[in-house]
């Protein structure tokens, strides 16, 4: 296999306009990338236009794990005008890909599919709704049918998601055929969500909430759910029924809201939710009335939740889940719909038999790593997987945000100009190590800490409070944890994470140069780590950190990921113009953004790089293809000649290994070019003669001290700025607030 391999994922509508099948691919991408790090995915759009005011290179993205959506045209087209682009588009691109699979029928005429097997390229269709092949070859007039079924024998394989869907679908095609039901993966519960949505919606703790997911059409019939109402608040009056999901017809929902009208409030329409788990938390039962479905998703993703189900029964799909009187009821009709509701309404030690049935048999049923295994055989890909350790459990990982992905970077609100520029300095917590050796976990010297009253006498004199961003081997022994609780106590500083893979638990991955970037581990294994100094930091000083930072700045594609689920609200792995060794030759690494940034389309996550820049007078945009080579290990001389001649020097903000003339050119540079937030950087051993090469004696350790006393002297006198929290970054607003109130 070629590295990276890519497959191409082909879906007729997207968002805005989604679909379960869209989804899906989301969903089960996620759990691909976790399995198989080396297999990336792609998505084209067929018939959804690309959303309206993006250009072709800058287009939205929402999920971190589809590494590129490409949307085939910008408005509607005739048919053979999109059959005209989708081959051209096919003809310059397939040779990137390994697999297409044609989530949807969306080539009519085939062409693409005689292009991908002509290449030798894995085909695969999927059958989600109706889609089954019979009915696909019905689609046709009689006279190609013939023909229809002969361009169907072009695919590899045949996928469906429900029972029906795959009988109907042998019957043709055979032994090419897979059933694969979509996996289910939820997020852990959030402690008092249920609580707090619920008293958002002025309910009972003891009011039956049903709910409904999915979009507002015909299809689904939520009609009939609203029609059912008036019957169960005649025994139930603090019943509510909540309505999750997008609205896909207007004159049908306006329908819906004349409908539920009379029953003041008890119908409750929240819209679509970009995260509807919280929603399901909130329940007692899951309704759904749709009347056609592949699947249906949302009722196993329901049960997962714990919720019983009372379901439309639909032959061949929801009969093998929805287990009558086990995990739910499925109706036929409104009165069976009425029994089933008020049984469950009535009977709460009922609803948890139930959910508790339920959440065993998705788990045991619905797998997302299984299934999501059985795809990548099916790319032919199986090779790549890399089986995470026994008793690994399921990340259960969003996949909504990217340190690395600028499609889901956006610039945090810029300073005001009347406003000082602000200082933050960071220091990177952790033990000592010989830096010209091989990794070692038994190096866990942190007896440096003891040192860092040295620069704290620099820090009072500045009014500086720093961030101690603190690895394992701090945080786990007194030598390191004692100093810090003593200077937070005072007030002295904050403290944040930092995660040195080799000497942080568990220890699960081969010791080596390329694990020592957390970025490098599997998703599992990068997640527990987190998670692990996570908690040792809570435990260590009985609050929750909020900052985080990778060692070595190895930060990974799921990196994001991770810190959202763990809570986190800023992350620092981002050091603009000092890309790890795998990404030097990338030009793309030497430009990223230096100012704070979320890397989420929800703003939760926000990135504050360290002042890492480019300077000189070839600094401009010609830099980032120029500095892959200037600054490779093997260019020699060169970087120290084109520093010396004015031309493009790479000037990091920190005391260790720069100048702090150095120092002060990179500052003049980026405040020149309209950055208001600086972030200083150095390793604590740092101030322990003989930890680092930046620090060798006693006269080094006091001009490291000098260095620091002189910028921070600088920054206040020349540039005009203060020092600052990182949280004057991430909460503006708030520490604003916190700062008049103290004045």
């Amino acid at each position: 296999m070629t590295s990276p391999a890519r497959v191409l994922h082909v879906l007729k509508t997207y968002r805005p306009q989604f679909t379960g099948e869209g989804v899906f691919l989301e969903r089960s991408s996620a759990v691909m990338q976790e399995l198989a790090r080396d297999v990336a995915h792609e998505l084209l759009v067929t018939h959804t236009p690309r959303p309206e005011g993006t250009a072709w290179n800058d287009t939205p993205a929402w999920c971190s794990t589809v590494a590129r959506v490409t949307w085939l045209t910008n408005g509607p087209v005739g048919d053979l005008r999109r059959e005209a682009m989708l081959c051209w588009w096919f003809l310059r691109n397939l040779h990137r890909f390994q697999a297409v699979h044609f989530r949807t029928h969306a080539d009519w005429y085939f062409l693409t599919y005689v292009m991908s097997r002509l290449a030798g390229r894995r085909l695969l269709l999927s059958a989600t709704l109706d889609d089954s092949l019979p009915v696909l070859i019905g689609h046709y007039r009689p006279l190609w049918r013939r023909l229809a079924a002969r361009g169907f024998r072009l695919f590899d394989g045949f996928i469906s998601i429900s029972p029906r869907l795959h009988a109907q679908s042998q019957a043709v095609a055979g032994g090419r055929c897979h059933l694969l039901a979509c996996g289910i993966t939820v997020p852990p519960p959030n402690p008092g969500e249920r609580a707090r949505l619920r008293r958002q919606l002025g309910m009972g703790a003891t009011d039956p909430l049903l709910i409904f997911v999915g979009g507002l059409c015909a299809r689904k019939d939520p009609a009939a759910l609203i029609e059912a109402m008036p019957a169960i608040l005649a025994q139930h009056p603090g019943a509510r029924l909540l309505l999750v999901g997008p609205p896909l017809e207007a004159d049908y929902v306006l329908a819906l809201e004349e409908a539920a009208r009379p029953l003041r409030g008890a119908v409750i329409f929240v819209g679509e939710q970009s995260d509807p788990h919280p929603w399901f938390a909130s329940a007692d039962i899951l309704v759904f009335a749709s009347r056609l479905e592949g699947f249906g998703t949302v009722v196993p993703e329901a049960m997962a939740h714990r919720l019983p189900v009372v379901a439309r029964r639909l032959l061949g799909v929801n009969e093998s889940f929805v287990l009558e009187g086990e995990t739910g009821f499925l109706f036929e009709d409104q009165a069976g719909y009425l029994k089933a509701v008020l049984r469950l309404a009535a009977e709460p030690a009922l609803r948890e038999r139930m959910g508790q049935a339920g959440a065993a048999l998705v788990a045991r049923e619905f797998d997302m790593g299984r299934i999501a295994a059985r795809y990548l055989g099916l790319y032919g890909m199986a090779e790549a997987i890399r089986t995470p350790p026994a008793g690994t459990p399921e990340t259960r990982l969003g996949a909504t945000a990217s340190i690395l992905d600028r499609r889901f970077h956006t610039p945090a609100a810029p300073r005001p100009e009347s406003e000082p520029p602000l200082l933050l300095t960071m220091v990177d917590a952790e033990e000592a190590f010989d830096w010209s050796r091989p990794f070692c976990r038994e190096a866990r010297d942190v007896t440096s800490m003891r040192s860092q009253h040295l620069a704290h006498r620099v820090f009072e004199r500045h009014g500086v409070v720093p961030v101690y961003l603190a690895d394992y081997p701090v945080v786990s022994q007194d030598d390191g944890r004692a100093t810090l609780r003593e200077m937070l106590r005072g007030g002295h500083c904050e403290v944040g994470a930092q995660l040195h893979p080799w000497v942080n638990p568990p220890f699960t991955e081969t010791l080596d140069q390329a694990n020592s970037f957390a970025g490098n581990l599997p998703v599992p294994t990068e997640l527990a780590k987190a998670a692990a100094l996570t908690d040792a930091l809570g435990e260590a000083f009985g609050q929750h950190p909020l900052i985080y930072r990778t060692g070595r700045f190895g930060v990974g594609p799921r990196t994001a990921d991770i810190l959202k689920h763990l809570g986190y609200a800023a992350d620092s792995s981002v050091a603009a113009c000092w890309p790890p060794a795998m990404a030097r030759g990338e030009a793309d690494a030497w430009a990223p953004s230096r100012a704070p940034h979320w890397v989420d389309r929800e703003q939760s996550l926000m990135e504050i790089p360290v002042s890492v820049s480019l300077v000189g007078r070839l600094a401009g945009r010609p830099a980032r293809h120029i500095a892959p080579w200037l600054f490779h290990p093997g260019a020699g001389r060169l970087p120290g000649l084109a520093a010396r001649l004015g031309l493009l020097e790479r000037i990091r903000l920190t005391p260790e290994g720069m100048t702090l003339e150095e120092a002060k050119r990179l500052t003049r540079a980026l405040h020149a070019a309209g950055h208001r937030v600086f972030v200083l950087t150095y390793h604590s051993p740092s101030l322990v003669p003989g930890n680092t090469p930046y620090v060798r004696n006693l006269a080094e350790r006091d001009a490291f001290l000098d260095w620091l006393d002189g910028y921070y002297a600088f920054f206040r006198e020349e540039i005009g700025g203060r020092n600052a929290s990182w949280r004057d970054v991430r909460y503006p607003t708030q520490r604003g607030a916190e700062r008049v109130a103290a004045e």
